[in-house]
């Protein structure tokens, strides 16, 4: 793909680095990507390697990416907020031939390095200036940059793998899913040629570990010939003047964002911004406020999950938005979008009168079921456990990494089963009801309470800890509330449990209510009654 646009388009910007203004042409980014792709080859990255990348600089990590999967590496990103035992956890479980990694975040591999049973090759990525000072033998990402700017051509087809992305660990630890090829052009690519063509600009402000950032945003953006301007994070206050500055025609508004923009105060030119196509997910029941008052003319919604891809999307239409003034429109007109969606069997709706609206089966590529605990399909309208299968290979993962048992569980009866309770209308249409396991969402992040519980459990005056989700007001997200059984007469406050939980998990899995119980009820098989907990604690 990125061979392909620097021969055809080489000059027009595929990338732009929003906080320093930084632009890269497709040649630029195709060039890079070559230096880096023969710098790895060099180190011995081969087709197939693993190599992991900690990175918060969404330029680099892209020059990373794409340069890894030039040499025919595996991409597997870590979020450059683990420390401690998330970070070893993963590094062990990937076992990469390589690991590249800011300079800010030596310090935390040194911290795990000794516990680490893998041992790989150390690539340095600086990001100001020349690396401090080190005991561990690296080499300079710069250095790698060095190299020569010919296509390395590696022999790559689409069903070889891609990329080894970790899930947030609802059911246990993160699981590594492995995704070919195949399944980024299936699940993001084909279905955003409908919506984007080479005169967008994708905003994406969404980390690139998550494939939301990377596939859905930045990656359809360049295969469909546009821009996509990056930035750091998200930031409610900047956002519209961000747009405005790099005309933004696209973007992708997850739930926190989403009450953000809507409780901003109101003007009389709201609408007047270049935004026509704003992906939702999930689609709040306040859609239509949004678009009417921004403009929104296409509104996309879709179920995703790293396992399946996208295999339930649809196009909403927004008619009674007003629409982008015609001197603010880029890209696609929205009865283009709507004719493309129909030729791709993508399902366009009139409009969405229930909550947690996903949209329709994308039946030309798998097969979706709501299903019973007997894996028996459930009636019209009855709630089961949304589950999925592909009609080709190659379009859900391949497998999770390393677990072959994990995997033999997730496709009992044939089917991927996504852990996700939901039911279908009369209308084929699918909505989401809850989650089947212990998650909490946060700052857009799926988090295991498993993990938490784990790190609070390992204090040593800690008897059993139960993690869970409390809803809070604003934007959907969860407060993480914590109850403690001390172990025999010790004492535990939370500020010992603050102080023990730094540099073990990161800062946003930290609890924000702490309450010490003298006993955490449990059923006859010692599992922890987690309900019965939070009504008794937490009830407001």
């Amino acid at each position: 793909m990125l061979r392909e646009r620097a021969a055809t388009i080489p000059d027009e910007t595929a990338l732009i680095y929003g906080p320093d203004d930084t632009h890269v042409s497709y040649e630029q980014l195709d060039t890079t990507a070559n230096r880096i792709a023969n710098g790895l080859r060099r180190l011995g990255v081969e087709r197939g390697s693993n190599v992991s990348l900690m990175a918060a600089h969404p330029l680099q990590t892209l020059y990373g990416m794409f340069g890894i999967n030039k040499a025919g590496g595996v991409y597997s990103p870590i979020n450059f907020e683990y420390e401690g035992e998330t970070l070893s956890y993963q590094l062990d479980d990937t076992d990469p031939d390589v690991f590249v990694l800011e300079d800010r975040y030596l310090e935390r591999f040194e911290a795990v390095r000794d516990d680490l049973e893998t041992e790989p090759e150390l690539v340095v990525i600086e990001t100001d200036g020349p690396s401090r000072e080190t005991s561990l033998g690296t080499t300079s990402f710069d250095a790698l940059r060095e190299e020569p700017a010919t296509d390395p051509d590696v022999d790559v087809s689409w069903h070889d793998t891609a990329s080894i992305v970790y899930t947030s660990g609802t059911t246990g630890m993160p699981k590594g899913v492995v995704i070919p090829h195949r399944w980024i052009f299936a699940n993001y690519i084909a279905p955003k040629r409908a919506v984007l063509n080479g005169d967008d600009v994708v905003h994406t402000s969404l980390p690139l570990y998550h494939i939301g950032g990377v596939y859905a945003d930045v990656v359809a953006g360049l295969v469909a010939g546009g821009t996509v301007a990056l930035w750091n994070r998200f930031s409610p206050r900047e956002f519209w003047d961000r747009i405005e500055t790099y005309e933004a025609t696209s973007v992708t508004l997850i739930s926190v964002m989403m009450p953000w923009l809507m409780n901003a105060p109101r003007t009389e030119s709201d609408h007047e911004n270049t935004l026509n196509k704003v992906h939702m997910q999930p689609l709040p029941e306040e859609y239509e406020a949004l678009a009417e008052r921004f403009g929104f003319e296409i509104v996309t919604v879709a179920f995703a999950q790293t396992e399946t891809g996208s295999p339930i999307v649809g196009v909403v239409r927004t008619d009674d938005a007003g629409g982008t003034p015609r001197s603010y429109r880029r890209g696609l007109e929205p009865e283009t979008v709507e004719e493309r969606a129909r030729e791709m069997n993508l399902p366009v709706v009139d409009g969405v009168d229930e909550e947690r609206y996903m949209g329709r089966v994308r039946d030309d590529i798998v097969e979706v079921a709501v299903l019973d605990e007997h894996d028996q399909e459930v009636e019209t309208g009855e709630v089961g456990e949304l589950c999925v299968r592909p009609r080709q290979p190659g379009l859900l993962l391949e497998r999770y990494h390393a677990k072959p048992g994990r995997t033999a569980e997730a496709t009992t009866n044939l089917w991927f089963h996504t852990g996700d309770a939901a039911y279908r209308d009369e209308d084929g249409d699918f909505y989401f009801v809850d989650r089947l396991g212990d998650v909490i969402r946060r700052r857009g992040e799926n988090i295991s309470s498993m993990q938490i519980q784990d790190a609070v459990a390992s204090h040593e005056s800690v008897d059993a800890a139960a993690v869970f989700p409390v809803p809070a007001p604003e934007g959907g997200e969860d407060r993480i509330a914590l109850a403690v059984e001390p172990r025999g007469d010790e004492s535990v406050t939370e500020a010992t449990l603050r102080s023990h939980l730094e540099g073990r998990i990161p800062s946003f899995m930290h609890p924000d209510e702490t309450v010490v119980v003298d006993e955490i009820p449990t059923t006859e098989t010692n599992k922890m009654r987690k309900v019965e907990l939070r009504d008794q604690l937490f009830d407001d």
